[in-house]
């Protein structure tokens, strides 16, 4: 090659091979970035799994209290009920705004002397799964606005084990349950009855007088009660 485009040859190829890395030096730094590669990976698999194990706790520990507070409404459900009624007047029961006794002492200060007399009806159910026999000792009774009167139910246990039950009430029709007074009753008391075990249960009412003078009670001459007994779960 002549002298010149020796030198020229020279010149350029230098810088050139300079800048060239030989392969067997790539192989570290690849390495590394390879190892780095696969840790990132293996921290994002390990921080999306913990994040899905948190989720599951999270989702179980809501089903688990979503369960507890079923069981625990089934369980306060007849008290609910019984304030419920009692506030509203729901259902026929009876709302608490003077006690008997007082309502009993001011009419006979006002000498009340009603005449109209009322027929009272009783009725029983047992609920679904309830293993009693339960009725009204009586069909009914005559009573006069002002008067008191005593009835009784009967509960036979008609199972091979021991039976815890509860119960509601209503009076029909609705707007009668203002004047329908249970000065002793049963209703929302836990009973238990043992195999084959049988009781009578008294239920002791008073009717208001002003039933008489309420002008919404012309027509109303039976009222009924009923009575609905619940199995009380273990």
């Amino acid at each position: 090659m002549p002298p010149l485009p020796r030198l020229l040859h020279r010149h350029l190829s230098a810088p050139f091979a300079r800048r060239l890395t030989p392969c067997h030096l790539w192989q570290p730094a690849a390495d590394v970035f390879l190892r780095r590669g696969l840790a990132s990976s293996s921290a994002a698999a390990a921080a999306a799994a913990a994040g899905r194990e948190k989720s599951s706790r999270k989702t179980l520990g809501y089903l688990v209290g979503v369960a507890v507070a079923m069981v625990g409404a089934s369980y306060a459900a007849v008290p609910l009920y019984r304030r419920f009624c009692q506030a509203t007047g729901y259902g026929g029961t009876v709302q608490r705004r003077e006690s008997v006794e007082e309502k009993i002492s001011r009419h006979a200060r006002v000498g009340t002397t009603p005449s109209r007399e009322i027929v009272i009806q009783f009725n029983a159910d047992v609920a679904d799964g309830m293993p009693w026999k339960f009725i009204p000792t009586q069909r009914e009774v005559k009573v006069k606005p002002g008067e008191s009167a005593l009835a009784f139910y009967t509960a036979e246990n008609r199972s091979s084990a021991p039976i815890t039950g509860v119960s509601t009430y209503n009076v029909a029709p609705m707007k009668a349950a203002i004047y329908f007074n249970k000065i002793q009753c049963f209703c929302f008391e836990e009973q238990t009855l043992l195999p084959g075990e049988q009781i009578d249960m008294p239920v002791f009412f008073y009717i208001d007088p002003e039933f008489e003078t309420d002008p919404k009670m012309d027509g109303v001459n039976n009222i009924v009660l009923s009575y609905t007994f619940f199995k009380v779960k273990e």
